[in-house]
């Protein structure tokens, strides 16, 4: 085992040199590295070095190892060197601690409980591990247990008043002028000192003051007891925000009513709406309902609300649409209606081989439909007109055919006859009931 130790003492060992990252030699407050003058001309080091350092007498590292190892990193050394002061605790002359006889860590905290007529300095009853050791001696030393006359405070007496009293003696406190007392009447005499004396103060209110729109109810008195209340009431379109009363309360009137405004002016003007008999001035929750101009139709809630102030959302009046346009080779899915209102949609299909270009689906906004789509033409194909050009179709024999726009139709020459037309000119696409027919001769 002493061996062990021995080997650890001396040791410290570097791993592979690392590239970037060094370190910096450990300044350790209350400890130093092991061999640290024979070691400190070395640095700064790489990482992957490690080495091993102690504490001072009365200081310990966190983990309360007598050597302690920490490693290069890349972030700094680890674990970071602390050395950790250590408080020992002995007995409390004239008092006694839970603690007596142990060791304690720096931070920590330990309760005194002194005995009668004795106290810790400054009258704690609590001492703290620190960097220099104990913030306060742990002894409790004797304390002068009597108290001169009680403060004076105004407008107050003590009958019998003494010119001095021992520890727990008390003394009680009375208010002149017929002031209301506030705050304990009985003050004690502890360890030298008295406790939180009272206070003696005015039990009237003068007349209650204005606050803002609010009227008083009822007739204004010169004074008023402790505990009387009055009531204020707010003047028309206002309204009461929170209590309507204040109280007189040791000479202070408590409570502050406050009238608010929640009315509104005329309701936001919609376009192609009116309001009849539209006022100027709406009070709380009154309502105002709107009506669209013909021939306009209506949009959200027709009826609006004042609350606190604001209306609710109106709504819109919007145009109403004809019949929907007419399209060529097409037509809408739904039997067609003299008039749609604002909003409403239609859709449409082509006939058989016509192609729909387009939204196939369009609304009315605004008295305005949207834009209608388109029924492209299909391209017809016969015999006749291939036997003109020498060709046929390359995979198809009927007579007549039907392709629609953008498809594909595939020629080849006739037998005993030659492309005149280039070579894509074969695969020739229907475009809008247009095609393009290669040649052969």
């Amino acid at each position: 085992m002493l061996l062990l130790v021995q080997v650890l003492l001396t040791l410290w060992v570097s791993s592979a040199h690392g590239q970037g990252r060094t370190c910096d030699f450990p300044e350790i407050k209350h400890g130093s590295i092991y061999e640290e003058n024979r070691y400190k001309p070395t640095f700064p080091v790489a990482t992957g070095k490690y080495f091993y350092y102690s504490c001072d007498h009365s200081f310990v590292s966190p983990s309360r190892s007598l050597w302690t190892q920490i490693n290069c990193t890349e972030g700094g050394w680890s674990p970071t060197p602390r050395c950790i002061r250590q408080c020992f605790f002995p007995w409390v002359e004239n008092g006694h601690s839970t603690s007596a006889g142990r060791t304690h860590q720096e931070g920590d905290s330990v309760q005194i409980v002194c005995d009668k007529g004795y106290s810790l300095a400054n009258n704690q009853d609590v001492i703290t591990c620190a960097e220099r050791g104990w913030s306060t001696p742990p002894t409790c030393s004797r304390i002068n247990l009597s108290c001169g006359s009680p403060p004076r405070m105004q407008n107050a007496f003590i009958p019998d008043e003494k010119p001095r009293y021992r520890h727990g003696d008390t003394a009680r406190y009375e208010c002149t002028n017929s002031l209301g007392l506030f705050g304990n009447a009985v003050v004690t005499c502890l360890s030298g000192k008295w406790t939180d004396p009272p206070e003696c103060k005015a039990m009237t209110c003068s007349s209650p003051p204005s606050y803002g729109n609010a009227i008083l109810v009822g007739r204004k008195k010169k004074s008023y007891r402790s505990g009387e209340q009055v009531t204020y009431r707010c003047p028309d379109y206002y309204q009461m925000d929170g209590s309507n009363f204040v109280e007189c309360r040791d000479g202070i009137w408590i409570g502050r009513p406050t009238c608010k405004d929640p009315s509104c002016g005329s309701p936001p003007p919609v376009q192609n709406a009116f309001i009849p008999d539209e006022k100027p001035r709406y009070r709380h929750e009154d309502k105002a309902h709107y009506q669209c101009r013909h021939p306009f139709g209506l949009f959200g809630n027709a009826v609006v609300t004042c609350l606190s102030g604001k209306w609710t959302d109106p709504p819109e009046c919007k145009g109403k649409c004809g019949p929907p346009p007419v399209i060529d080779n097409g037509d809408i899915t739904t039997y067609p209606r003299a008039v749609y209102a604002p909003g409403s949609s239609v859709e449409y299909q082509c006939q058989a081989y016509y192609e729909l270009e387009g939204n196939r689906r369009i609304t009315c906004r605004d008295g305005e439909w949207s834009e209608p789509p388109k029924c492209l033409d299909a391209c017809v194909l016969s015999e006749e007109i291939m036997r003109e050009h020498n060709i046929e179709l390359r995979w198809l024999y009927d007579k007549k055919l039907y392709s629609r726009t953008n498809d594909y139709v595939e020629f080849r020459c006739r037998r005993g006859y030659r492309q005149v037309s280039p070579e894509s000119a074969f695969r020739a696409q229907c475009r809008e009931g247009k095609l393009e027919y290669p040649t052969c001769a």
